[in-house]
């Protein structure tokens, strides 16, 4: 009898056991804390802002930005998989979700994956922009400071994500992939409203590494679009979620119809020493506070990186952005920005880092008032220049 207990245990584990090894689901994630100094916080009194420093911590705005998930996949034979992410960004100084409270505000989706076909993904997802040339600039970069170019006007350090989004993800054919997105707007008796779609590709080839983009989004500040998608989102009326170098674009009762991101980047590894450079144009059209008329900026971007031994590296940006003026000196606005960072690897989970960021801005924003600093994931400044200081640890598990 005893042997006959056995005997089908066995049995048991030798059928159950291929099932366990065909299919994963791993629990991951990032904390990412540290202190931080702003020069010139936005404080408003009187509906003024009048700025102020502010000493707090943050562990939303750091290299990493603090996040948890879940993702999986199973293995359904022939080179094919269903694969899923869910993943939440979370603030551990008071225990909030980040990406406005929603609960898989980074990223929530599900899909196939061939290795030959390459792969199909359903749900909240990151555009081509962060595909493709985001990660070589400064703010997505594993060397980055967590900031992105004032106001990330092009969503290279993903601010934003798209909802209701089919992605599709080329094979590697020898160094070369491609690949796009289409965002559904999901507003009835509407196919267009509030869609986009996104475009881009991508070579690498030792230590070469290039990328381009293209991306067009209608009614993109809308409740649920790609710029207000996050669970607080509210009409552009009465939104106060973008700063003041955009808002008069994307905010009141006639904001831009469309959101147009072109971009290219490169960088190239020398060794110890690691350089890239991207370029941007972003394009918000038919904005009806100032009679159908396009903004557009221009920026770019250098950076570098410097790895002293395998625990220390050192790395520095500076990036230029450019505002075109849409009705008379309105909008023609200029932000300078340097970025640097300092990294002490403690072990293979476990950083400490130092940054800092510098921003001067001059011309009028697109409001018509004097342009103001704008270190994206702080805010406005109450004046021309601000400066950021972090000191931080950092852990993944």
């Amino acid at each position: 009898m005893k042997k006959r207990v056995v005997a089908v245990a066995a049995l048991g584990c030798a059928v159950i056991a291929p099932v366990h090894a065909q299919s994963s689901v791993t629990l991951y994630g990032v904390i990412d804390e540290g202190l931080q100094f702003n020069t010139n916080n936005k404080n408003v009194v009187g509906g003024r802002n009048v700025g102020g420093r502010l000493w707090n911590l943050d562990s939303l705005a750091g290299p990493s930005g603090s996040r948890w998930g879940i993702k999986g996949s199973e293995d359904l034979g022939g080179g094919l998989k269903a694969v899923f992410t869910l993943e939440s960004g979370v603030n551990i100084n008071n225990g909030n979700l980040g990406q406005g409270g929603t609960f898989f505000g980074r990223q929530a989706y599900v899909g196939l994956s061939s290795s030959r076909f390459g792969s199909v993904l359903l749900g909240r997802q990151y555009d081509s922009v962060n595909d493709y040339i985001g990660f070589m600039t400064f703010g997505l970069a594993s060397y980055g400071s967590g900031i992105s170019h004032p106001g990330d006007v092009d969503n290279t350090t993903h601010t934003s994500r798209a909802n209701n989004t089919i992605k599709y993800t080329s094979p590697d054919f020898s160094g070369f992939t491609f690949g796009g997105t289409v965002s559904l707007g999901g507003v009835a008796g509407s196919i267009s409203q509030s869609s986009g779609f996104t475009g881009g590709a991508g070579y690498r080839n030792g230590p070469t590494t290039l990328g381009v983009v293209y991306q067009l989004f209608k009614n993109p500040s809308n409740a649920g679009a790609i710029l207000n998608g996050n669970s607080n989102a509210v009409a552009p009326a009465t939104t106060t979620a973008f700063a003041s170098l955009n808002s008069g674009y994307l905010a009141g009762t006639r904001p831009a119809t469309s959101w147009q991101v072109i971009g290219a980047a490169g960088s190239y590894n020398f060794g110890s020493v690691t350089v890239a450079g991207a370029w941007t144009n972003v394009r918000y059209g038919n904005i009806g506070r100032y009679n159908g008329a396009t903004a557009s900026f221009n920026d770019v971007e250098v950076n570098g990186m410097y790895q002293l031994n395998p625990q220390v590296f050192f790395s520095l940006a500076y990036n230029y952005l450019k505002g075109n003026a849409v009705s008379g000196d309105i909008g023609d606005q200029t932000y300078h920005q340097v970025s640097a960072m300092g990294d002490y690897v403690l072990s293979k989970r476990t950083d400490v880092y130092v940054t800092a960021t510098f921003q001067a801005a001059s011309g009028t924003n697109s409001l018509g008032a004097p342009a103001v600093a704008n270190i994206s994931q702080v805010g406005d400044s109450s004046n021309n220049r601000q400066a950021l200081f972090r000191v931080g640890l950092r852990h993944r598990f």
